[in-house]
This record gives structure tokens, C-alpha cells and sequence, in this order.
């Protein structure tokens, strides 16, 4: 496989100075779940973005309105949708995907669900590594499998200086949970809350544990086409030599990089056995059907040669949001500021601020700050003291949000 590191391309002008005059008001007006769950607050929670999608796909979406496009899934647009998606994965990352591993299905969690409930044994265990996407803690529970927390290894700061990770795999956990009959591993990668993207090295080590202990990884990369660094690139899991196809199976859609997910169109990628197992099941074919032919309109528009020119933009920007905040947060005492290198999530660990007893800072930040976060406590066992701060929206919006959430904490006395 050959690796393709990503570029970052500053935005048009124009694009720009529209981000850059987004206002709290303005974004309310939309009425988006983001800005309408907590009132007059800014949202900062949701994995939803404030800076609309690319231009390519705002066209596509138009010419499906004037035709009327809104029926069930014609063929053509499925094919569409799933040769877009192969030519990304091969152009991005070097990952040669053959078009018939390519499934559509209406999101991720839709495929996680089915994975569960038809590759695991019922009462088997789903190793989640923490801090994690909150329904992926629940959804075991759902098929009465059990759920096992694997905390993640954390730095300490002057490690993190120096260019360590701050928040890693533990795979001896991860080991020891496999060697004890576990069912399934999810990985989620790039880290959503805490914007890792994982190595090669790391990937390598959870192939070579599940080979040798025979257990399937669930492999989410939805957050793939968000690597905010420059030269740095999104390493499929499957894409590994070590992965083994009949094990493995990944998760992937434009939604996030491209703003999309109310339109309702995933991928999930398999091969060889594990191809075989899915369409084997009923339900994981049906899912294909449930996919909107309109979602599957915009992922080819999405991952078209101009998406992707959008994108890049985009993620130049949100860089941008990310450089601006950690500045800012790394002066209050107390706080640490995890800056993702992947995604447009941030997790902050306010553990060193007081707060007033039963207030949890995610409701100290809403009542205080007037901004809407995610509690940390959602994220698994342990993490009481986060917030999960979503940093894709204008640049005037992020100077105020960061402004508000310093001055709230500051305020806080140390402990």
C-alpha cells in the first residue's frame, strides 16, 4: 500500500470572510439541532459543522431538487456513490478497495449494530477503549452483549510536550481482553474525542492481537477525511498487511467531512469472509435499501475531485480554530486542552479547577459561559472532569467561545 499524505489548501477569499462573519444569531436562525437544543447558548457540542458543505455538493443536492430525485435508490446513484467512495479511499490513503466490498447503508452505527448483533455471540464482550462516541458504550447493552471499558494510557504533560501522544491505546488491556474470549474490538480512527490519529505501528499491534486471539475489529473511520495536520495522513486499518480481511470490517461516510449526516448515506467496506458474512445476513443486505438515494448524490459530490478541493480548505480552517483555542486555553491553570490532530473535536480535562459540588463542568460551562458542550461523564468510566468541545464553526463565533469558556473556568478556584 501506498500512503498518501494529505495537503491543506487555504480557503477562497470569499469563503473565507463568510465563515469569518458567521454569528451566534445567525446560526441560531438555521435552526439546526447544534444551535436549538440549549437556547440562547452557543452550540459547541453536536458533531455537526457551521460551515456548510462544498459547492459540489450544494449543486448536486439542486439538480436533484429540480428533477424531483427524491425516490427510493435508483442503481445509478448507489454506483455512484460506491465508486466515489473507492476512488477516495485509493487517492487519499492508498487503499485499493475492489467496488464489490463497498456496501451503502444509512450510517456507521447502523453497521456497528449489525456487526454486534451478527458477528458476536450473544453474551460475548465489546472491548470500547475510552474515552469514546457514547453509543458505542450502549449499543452492546442493546444486543445483551457486555460492554468492557479499556481506559486509554494517558501522557503527563511534559511527555506531551516533548511530542508524545497524550491519550494511546492500552493494548495490554486490549490483549487481555481478547485473550479472554472477547468478541469484538471497536477502534475508532481518527480518535473521536481525542483527535488521535492512530500510527501505523499501533494499527500493526491490534492486527497481530486480532489474529492471534481471532477476534473481529469493527474499524470506525468517519473522521478519516479530517487529519488537520499537513503531511500527515489517515492509515486505514484494513489497509494493513496484518489485518486480517475475515476479522475485519470498516465504517466510513462524508457526513462529517462534508457536513451530511442528515442525508443519510454510509459505506462500510469488507472483504473476502467478512463480505460473505454480511450479505449473508438479511438484515445487513436490507440496510443497503435504507440508505436515501439523495445521500448518495451528495457522497459522490462529496468525494468528487471539487469536494475534496473543498475539503482541504476546510480543514486548513478548522486547523486554524483548533491553533486559536489551544492558545488561549494553554494560559488557564488547571485545564488541559486535548488538541486533535484528527477531527473537529477537542477534549478538555478540567480537573484542575474547583467546581461548585453536583456541577459537573459541561453545566458549569452552560450556565456560566452560555456554551453547549458534551459532559465528559457520556464518554465512558473516569472522565467526569471533560468536556468535549466541537471546534467547526466561524472564526468570530470561536474567539468568543474559547473567550467565554476561559473566563468561566478562570473565575473557578484551583484545587
Amino acid at each position: 500500500m501506498t500512503t498518501c499524505a494529505y495537503s491543506l489548501a487555504p480557503l477562497p477569499d470569499d469563503l473565507r470572510a463568510a465563515y469569518d462573519a458567521l454569528t451566534p444569531e445567525a446560526l441560531r436562525a438555521r435552526g439546526s439541532l447544534k444551535w436549538s437544543r440549549y437556547g440562547d447558548a452557543i452550540g459547541a457540542w453536536v458533531a455537526e459543522m457551521d460551515l456548510g458543505t462544498a459547492p459540489a455538493v450544494t449543486q448536486a443536492l439542486r439538480r436533484a431538487v429540480n428533477d424531483a430525485a427524491f425516490g427510493y435508490m435508483p442503481p445509478a446513484f448507489a454506483q455512484a456513490a460506491r465508486e466515489a467512495t473507492a476512488a477516495y479511499q485509493a487517492d487519499s490513503f492508498g487503499w485499493e478497495v475492489p467496488l464489490e466490498d463497498v456496501s451503502l447503508l444509512p450510517d456507521v452505527l447502523s453497521s456497528l449494530r449489525a456487526v454486534v448483533q451478527h458477528v458476536t455471540e450473544p453474551g460475548s464482550t465489546v472491548i470500547v477503549p475510552t474515552p469514546a462516541y457514547m453509543p458505542f458504550l450502549s449499543i452492546p447493552g442493546e444486543y445483551g452483549r457486555e460492554l468492557l471499558e479499556v481506559p486509554a494510557v494517558r501522557a503527563e504533560a511534559d511527555a506531551v510536550a516533548a511530542g508524545e501522544p497524550e491519550w494511546s491505546l492500552d493494548l495490554d488491556a486490549i490483549e487481555a481482553a481478547m485473550a479472554d474470549g472477547a468478541g469484538l474490538l471497536v477502534l475508532c480512527n481518527p480518535w473521536n474525542p481525542v483527535g488521535r490519529v492512530l500510527t501505523t505501528e499501533e494499527l500493526d499491534a491490534v492486527a497481530a492481537l486480532s489474529t492471534r486471539y481471532g477476534v473481529p475489529v469493527f474499524a470506525d473511520e468517519i473522521h478519516s477525511c479530517l487529519v488537520l495536520e499537513e503531511g500527515l495522513t489517515h492509515v486505514p486499518y484494513a489497509s494493513r498487511p496484518g489485518a486480517d480481511p475475515a476479522l475485519t470490517w470498516t465504517a466510513t461516510a462524508a457526513s462529517k467531512g462534508w457536513n451530511l449526516p442528515g442525508l443519510r448515506c454510509a459505506q462500510l467496506i469488507a472483504s473476502g469472509p467478512a463480505r460473505e458474512a454480511w450479505e449473508a445476513q438479511p438484515l445487513c443486505q436490507h440496510l443497503a435499501f435504507e440508505a436515501a438515494g439523495i445521500g448518495a448524490l451528495a457522497t459522490a459530490a462529496a468525494l468528487s475531485p471539487e469536494g475534496r478541493a473543498w475539503n482541504e480548505g476546510v480543514r486548513a480552517y478548522l486547523r486554524g480554530n483548533r491553533d486559536l483555542v489551544a492558545e488561549r486555553l494553554d494560559g488557564v491553570e488547571g485545564v488541559r486542552f486535548t488538541a486533535p490532530r484528527g477531527t473537529y473535536l477537542s477534549w478538555l480535562d478540567c480537573s484542575g479547577r474547583a467546581f461548585p459540588e453536583g456541577v459537573s463542568p459541561m453545566k458549569h460551562l452552560l450556565r456560566e459561559a452560555g456554551v453547549a458542550t458534551n459532559a465528559g461523564a457520556t464518554f465512558g468510566v473516569g472522565y467526569g472532569d471533560f468536556v468535549r468541545l466541537n471546534l467547526a464553526t466561524g472564526r468570530t463565533v470561536e474567539n468568543e467561545t474559547v473567550a467565554r469558556i476561559a473566563t468561566a473556568l478562570e473565575a473557578l478556584p484551583l484545587r
